[in-house]
């Protein structure tokens, strides 16, 4: 059976899909259809196919062309390939509002492209090709228009709202000169930092006093996490002298892609998912295919400065055809994150070798009894 994938959670109701199916998840009673997405692209269609998609697990591993974000008042905006679509009755039908570069992923975008911000919607385009990068602002969600736009960078990884500053922030890649975190001023984004795989990251967390987010690196020697203390960030309006120098406060052996802040037991706990990916980066300064390690769910809290890392889990990549044969390609691994009203950890893991499609809850007073990263796991030699 198709795996889960985690959408987002809005009024405390937790939206995923499976393939094309939308719907809602709960711990008592599932996954619970609600409608399905009329999705016109070949490979979702195909992968959506029961015989089709038997055969893809075994030989590529799981795709997953599809993210699903709430946008308020039963409203989800929704990715299939290139193509972006709309409901106004939380998934029961849908209707195209937007059409992606010809040049984008298998999802569209990164399941980090969707940001609420000041009652208007975000959405971060992510070209592979030669145009330039983007991204876009809606009222609705139905009409888009350009917000900002990038001509020397490759694509917006994400946009995300600071809770604390009520700042617009995004990330770009990939190369050096094209790796970037930054916030949105009058349509401008404007670097905070930039020019190394430093700057590469794909989602951010943000805490009272610091912006934390790991790098999204497979070639590195070391593959950081990093932080920035919010007094070292430069008011949005300043262009400073000299770029602030973040602080390394732990390692891991795979890139980084996605991250939840918690406010739990009396402190602040921030947790990265690694993503055990494959093939090449054609950004990056050879040609050799990459395969990172696991994918690790790590979380620190706020009493240890961030620098105590703890792993709730760790999967390997589901075992496919591809892994043994290397001219097949193969499906990356990831663990999707969320965080609950009460405060829980949702992790979904796909395409693992366990748990895949699941949505597993953690409660963070369990974090601290999980295994201590080690402070050398990042040093890749």
């Amino acid at each position: 059976m198709t795996g889960l994938k985690l959408g987002g959670i809005g009024d405390g109701v937790v939206h995923a899909t499976r393939g094309l199916a939308t719907g809602t998840w709960s711990r008592t009673r599932g996954f619970e259809q609600l409608g399905s997405i009329p999705a016109s692209d070949a490979v979702a269609r195909l992968s959506d196919a029961p015989v089709a998609r038997a055969v893809l697990d075994r030989v590529t591993g799981s795709v997953t062309t599809t993210n699903l974000w709430p946008i308020g008042d039963d409203r989800l905006l929704a990715t299939v390939g290139n193509d972006v679509f709309r409901s106004t009755d939380r998934g029961r039908t849908w209707r195209p509002v937007h059409r992606l570069p010809e040049s984008s992923g298998p999802m569209g975008v990164l399941p980090t492209a969707v940001c609420r911000h000041g009652g208007r919607i975000y959405l971060a385009e992510y070209p592979l090709g030669g145009e330039a990068a983007k991204v876009l602002v809606s009222e609705d969600g139905r009409r888009w228009s350009t917000f900002a736009r990038r001509s020397d960078v490759r694509h917006f990884h994400g946009v995300f709202r600071d809770p604390y500053t009520g700042s617009l922030w995004g990330t770009t890649g990939d190369t050096d000169d094209e790796s970037a975190i930054g916030r949105f001023v009058d349509g401008e984004f404007r670097a905070v930092g930039t020019g190394s795989q430093t700057w590469r990251a794909v989602e951010l967390a943000f805490t009272p006093d610091s912006v934390l987010w790991g790098m999204d690196c497979a070639y590195a020697p070391r593959i950081e996490i990093l932080r920035l203390p919010r007094e070292e960030i430069p008011p949005a309006d300043e262009t400073p002298a000299e770029q602030p120098v973040p602080e390394v406060v732990g390692t891991v052996d795979a890139p980084v892609f996605y991250a939840e802040t918690i406010r739990a037991d009396g402190t602040t706990w921030v947790v990265f998912s690694t993503a055990a990916t494959t093939g090449t980066d054609s950004t990056g300064p050879g040609t050799d295919r990459t395969r990172t390690g696991s994918v690790q769910v790590v979380a620190a809290s706020r009493r240890s400065g961030y620098e105590r890392w703890y792993q709730p889990l760790t999967l390997g990549r589901s075992s496919t055809l591809g892994a043994m044969v290397p001219a097949i390609p193969t499906a990356n691994a990831y663990a999707f994150l969320a965080t609950t009203p009460e405060g829980e950890l949702l992790i979904n893991p796909f395409n693992t070798d366990r748990n895949h499609g699941e949505i597993l809850v953690r409660r963070p007073s369990s974090f601290a009894e999980a295994p201590r990263l080690s402070a050398d796991s990042g040093d890749r030699g």
